[in-house]
């Protein structure tokens, strides 16, 4: 019965009983989940147990002109229990806290961006016998290694569809595909007889692109690395970061420290420091949702708001506000962009680039401003 019933046609009707229910509410929202997966375990180099399932699921939020919310959900995608959860979601607005920094929720949108290669049609005729093959890809390649001794890891192939709808009108809907695989190598040095393990995995938007042998390979290499190890004493020294370790040691912590509501509750180290440097000028953060095929890619965002990419950190400077004097820089190299009126002047000498802005007045007797901005080159290479 859930898979034949008309969501459009659920999500007006949870809306409008909202509003029906609660005459003087601000807003509300509407969010409709379904999703269908495969999931393989594997444990101790042999199959543990395959699962076959789907998920449905609805919720809503509702706020009153004091930015108190309510919120609801269920997994039964039927008018009745719609009613339910509204009412329910109402009871908790009325009794919820004010906040008083909530303004609405997103107005309508009249277009959104095309992103492609977001679904992969191939998990329609996916079986379970197919997901198999490749967890048994995984098995081979530790089985015919001297030194692995175990594994674990898994295969899990996720559809989702998701539907986002909200009182001032906003009406977004996509499906998606997700493919994943993962080994954690056991290895043991038969001399030592220490032993370590090492982690690879894949994500992917196409089923094509899974390769169970490869991502045990690359995890049997990690374990190897990590045996026998030589500790050092504590102390201060530089290093080099591999994309993983960028992720764990970078990444993640300023992802965190830039949600929204961890920033809004001040329970973020990025507190008070918008506008403020951070970190390296060389270094450049984006959340980019708009790349083809990418597994972080989306056309919206959990409230229906257009994707986009994100600039969060950027080595790029302007030089002088109202001016657009941008020198950004890229693969080591300075490339300059700028546009003014002609009266900018650029210095480069062996170990840096200097720039200077100077506005010029229409009386020519008044004193004009001079700005200069000095960027490290440390590669001594560049570009104008």
């Amino acid at each position: 019965m859930d898979n034949e019933i008309d969501i459009f046609e659920l999500a007006s009707y949870g809306i409008g009983f909202a509003e029906k229910k609660c005459p003087s509410y601000k807003c509300a929202e509407i969010f409709i989940g379904k999703s269908q997966y495969t999931n393989i375990e594997l444990e101790e180099n042999s199959i543990k147990y395959s699962e076959l399932g789907s998920d449905n699921g609805v919720s809503i939020r509702i706020y009153n002109n004091q930015g108190s919310i309510g919120f609801a959900f269920t997994n039964k995608l039927n008018k009745t229990v719609i009613e339910k959860i509204v009412t329910n979601a109402i009871k908790m607005m009325n009794a919820g806290t004010p906040d008083p920094d909530f303004k609405n929720l997103p107005e309508k949108y009249e277009s959104y961006p095309n992103v492609d290669y977001l679904f992969d049609k191939s998990i329609n005729s996916l079986t379970i016998e197919d997901s198999i093959e490749l967890i048994k890809d995984l098995i081979t390649v530790c089985n015919e290694d001297d030194l692995a001794i175990s594994q674990s890891g898994d295969f899990t192939a996720n559809y989702n569809m998701s539907y986002v709808f909200n009182s001032n009108g906003v009406e977004a809907y996509g499906e998606e595909t997700l493919f994943s695989i993962s080994s954690n190598m056991i290895v043991k040095d038969k001399v030592t007889g220490e032993t370590s393990n090492g982690y690879e995995s894949q994500m992917k938007r196409k089923l094509k692109e899974i390769d169970g042998t490869t991502t045990a390979v690359e995890a049997l290499n990690n374990a190897k690395k990590n045996l026998n190890r030589t500790k050092i004493k504590t102390k201060k020294m530089p290093i080099v970061l591999t994309p993983k370790g960028t992720i764990n040691l970078i990444l993640n912590p300023i992802a965190s420290a830039i949600n929204a509501e961890l920033f809004q509750y001040k329970r973020s180290f990025l507190v008070d420091k918008r506008e403020k440097k951070i970190g390296s000028k060389h270094l450049t953060l984006e959340d980019n949702a708009l790349i083809n095929g990418a597994v972080g890619s989306s056309i919206f965002d959990g409230e229906g708001v257009p994707c986009k990419n994100k600039k969060i950190i950027e080595n790029v400077k302007v030089f002088l506000k109202g001016m657009r004097g941008l020198m950004p820089y890229v693969q080591g190299k300075f490339k300059l962009l700028i546009e003014t009126t002609g009266t900018a002047s650029f210095t480069l000498n062996e170990d840096n680039i200097i720039g200077g802005i100077k506005l010029e007045s229409e009386r020519k007797n008044e004193k004009y401003n001079r700005v200069l901005v000095n960027y490290i080159n440390p590669d001594k290479n560049y570009q104008v």
